[in-house]
């Protein structure tokens, strides 16, 4: 019997690592599907209860409590396979700022099949921040602007999300330098994704090299 949970891998990184531009720079890539739970967050209207709850820890720096980010995401993840716009019998789901706590990882346990964890290891958080408040500048984020914010997300990240380092398989994750261009960095990821991507095919055929990877890749 086939196993019904979705096949994943999860981007891991602090606030600023990178992951959202990897994500969207993976999620070109034939045979996989990323899915980012920030994105979902913010476009969730600011005139409904999930909306307002989801909104106020953001701009707090403030985790969202498990039970609102795994139903949010179980019903995006719904909504996307109905449309066809994820397909889980052809696709690995990459997800990215999911799970972000023990808990999550506990509630999702029976929804996906983790394959790997790319964790997008900064050891100085001085460029880091300096990431993202020229993210701020760039994108409008209030919870990029505030140097106070920024550090008590590293903060949430290390004593909430760290440990899920520990929930998983040492064997599962791989350490990657998140500094550098992105396209440095996206190199440093497929080394390690590539492998996931053909062996969950079961073949390379749907992994067909240069033609499948972003033009920054290149």
């Amino acid at each position: 019997m086939s196993d019904p949970r979705y096949s994943a891998v999860l981007l891991f990184g602090m606030p600023g690592s990178g992951k959202g531009t990897q994500g969207h720079l993976l999620g070109k890539i034939q045979g996989v599907y990323h899915l980012s739970t920030g994105e979902i967050f913010r476009s969730l209207a600011d005139d409904t209860d999930d909306g307002r709850l989801v909104s106020d820890c953001i701009r707090h720096g403030h985790l969202v409590a498990d039970e609102l980010t795994t139903e949010v995401w179980k019903h995006w993840v719904g909504a996307h396979i109905e449309s066809r716009d994820f397909r889980p019998e052809e696709q690995i789901l990459l997800l990215d700022g999911i799970p972000r706590t023990i808990r999550q990882c506990e509630i999702l346990k029976d929804q996906i099949n983790v394959l790997h964890i790319i964790h997008l290891c900064a050891t100085d958080t001085a460029p880091i921040i300096q990431r993202l408040r020229q993210r701020a500048l760039i994108e409008g984020r209030a919870d990029d602007a505030d140097e106070v914010i920024i550090r008590n997300r590293i903060e949430v990240y290390r004593n909430e999300t760290t440990p899920i380092l520990k929930f998983y398989s040492p064997s599962l994750i791989h350490e990657v330098d998140p500094m550098g261009t992105p396209a440095e960095v996206l190199k440093r990821v497929l080394d390690r994704l590539i492998p996931i991507i053909i062996a969950a095919c079961d073949s390379d055929s749907d992994f067909c090299g240069d033609e499948s990877l972003p033009n920054s890749a290149k």
